[in-house]
């Protein structure tokens, strides 16, 4: 795949305190470029980003055969549980609404650490994953990480399908638990 780059790799303070823009050309994939841009998060953007987590999310449940509006009010329970998670657990994240000719089309949420920039979620609706733009973004925080020299930091669901983008994009795991892997890129 070839991309088409119009700006360099943004840094951590232009995703933090401005608008970045992304062109992305695919030539595999016949949709035309768009604009990336990534913006601040709001309290407006919550409906959007509840949506967002369930549709990456309840698959399995439907496989065990339950209905859908007892997955609809579990995934509701797991946002929340993991929105109290994120508030407890990162103190400083950056955390961006992903567009795609300024309509939102996922997230990008990260924190830069002491020793470590930590990725703590990337998603992005389902008509728009495999599109390159999720390795894109990945690849911002890599150039920063390699800027600060800071490892880049993941945790994936051990069946995740955006694991073998990890791989593909250098990352190792480093540990595993019995539903996730630890995950982590080195700069040169």
């Amino acid at each position: 795949m070839v991309r088409e780059i119009d700006c360099a790799a943004p840094t951590l303070a232009a995703y933090r305190n401005s608008t970045v823009s992304i062109r992305i050309v695919a030539m595999s994939n016949p949709q035309p470029a768009a604009s990336i841009t990534l913006r601040p998060a709001t309290a407006q953007d919550e409906l959007f980003l509840l949506t967002l987590y369930k549709s990456s999310r309840g698959e399995d449940l439907r496989g065990l055969g339950w209905e859908e509006d007892r997955i609809s009010e579990f995934l509701d329970m797991q946002y929340e549980a993991q929105q109290r998670f994120h508030a407890s657990e990162y103190r400083h994240p950056t955390d961006r609404i992903v567009l795609r000719d300024d309509e939102p089309i996922g997230r990008l949420l990260f924190e830069t650490r002491e020793h470590e920039i930590r990725c703590v979620d990337i998603a992005l609706i389902p008509d728009q994953r495999n599109s390159g733009i999720g390795a894109q973004l990945l690849r911002g925080l890599q150039e920063e990480a390699k800027r600060q020299k800071r490892p880049l930091r993941l945790q994936v669901i051990r069946f995740s399908r955006a694991v073998s983008l990890f791989e593909r994009l250098g990352f190792q795991r480093i540990s595993e638990t019995g539903t996730h892997f630890q995950m982590e890129w080195m700069p040169e």
